[in-house]
């Protein structure tokens, strides 16, 4: 059994050069590799384009990767977000979950990039994380009734708007956050500014859109896939048709379309990796020495 589901040695052995997949396996979605780090397609890809930069060796956050591979690292952002933009005609956001184990047990640095919608704006985004933070209730420790505390998320968000209304019978222990709330941390200077809090053990959420409103390094423990659900948000939020397409797909209330775990897009994964090859191929011509700088690769 493989722990790690994030391997840089079964990515390279099970992806295979130059052929066309038809069906998504767990380790067959690479499609390009510097020095240091590989870009996959992402599962749950409910937008296309969607690619995750992931180190080689084994880091658990992108705080910890070493200054001299830093200029590596913007620079395959750099092509991704050019490949995303000009293939989609969409803008694009970055997030990484420093710390977070989010694949189950051994886990790899992975810096996810997402395709939205090119009416995206300020105000669209903060929207969209102000409703991920409701959603996710954040900043709620606890909500008393009848001498009974619960804490578990789902009792939560089922009592939440019955406590604002009768506040003599529930007690509602913290303050809903938002997201001037969340943000701790300078996002201009990420990646090295998290290295204090990591170094502590501590879990942090960065998250980049075009807009520094619509942006932040937050070391509040949330959960996995804020970032993903903020996407899904904003276009469903922009997109009607997108909302049409989520409520068709998804008939079961209980279930986040969001979680890669609920439902993988595998068209659209399969997409990503043939439209990623192609363009990070032809940027292999526009940036010659960058690619032989940092040894750049194309599955």
């Amino acid at each position: 059994m493989i722990k790690d589901q994030l391997s840089w040695e079964e990515f390279l052995k099970k992806s295979l050069k130059n052929k066309k997949i038809y069906k998504v396996e767990p380790f067959n979605r690479l499609i390009a590799h510097s020095k240091n780090l590989f870009v996959i397609s992402g599962y749950g890809a409910f937008t296309k384009g969607y690619l995750i930069i992931i180190t080689k060796d084994y880091l658990p956050s992108f705080g910890l990767i070493e200054d001299d591979q830093i200029e590596e690292l913007n620079f395959m952002i750099k092509i991704c977000k050019k490949s995303i933009q000009e293939e989609y005609k969409k803008k694009t956001v970055i997030f990484e979950h420093g710390m977070c184990a989010c694949v189950g047990g051994l886990d790899r640095a992975h810096l996810h990039m997402m395709s939205i919608n090119k009416r995206s704006n300020n105000d669209t985004l903060k929207i969209s994380i102000n409703k991920s933070l409701f959603m996710r209730k954040a900043g709620i420790k606890s909500i008393t009734f009848n001498g009974h505390k619960l804490q578990n998320i789902h009792d939560i968000n089922q009592l939440y708007d019955e406590a604002l209304k009768d506040n003599r019978t529930y007690h509602i222990e913290g303050k809903l956050l938002k997201i001037n709330d969340i943000k701790n941390l300078d996002h201009t200077s990420w990646p090295k500014i998290t290295f204090d809090h990591i170094s502590k053990g501590g879990h942090y959420v960065y998250f980049k859109s075009d807009y520094d409103d619509a942006s932040f390094i937050t070391t509040n423990n949330f959960q996995t896939q804020l970032g993903r659900e903020i996407v899904f948000h904003n276009e469903i939020f922009i997109d009607t048709d997108f909302a049409k397409n989520m409520d068709n797909l998804n008939q079961n209330k209980f279930l986040n379309t969001w979680q890669w775990q609920n439902f993988m897009f595998e068209k659209n994964i399969i997409e990503s990796i043939e439209k990623g090859k192609k363009n990070f191929n032809i940027y292999k011509d526009i940036y010659q020495e960058d690619y032989k700088k940092f040894k750049i690769e194309v599955l």
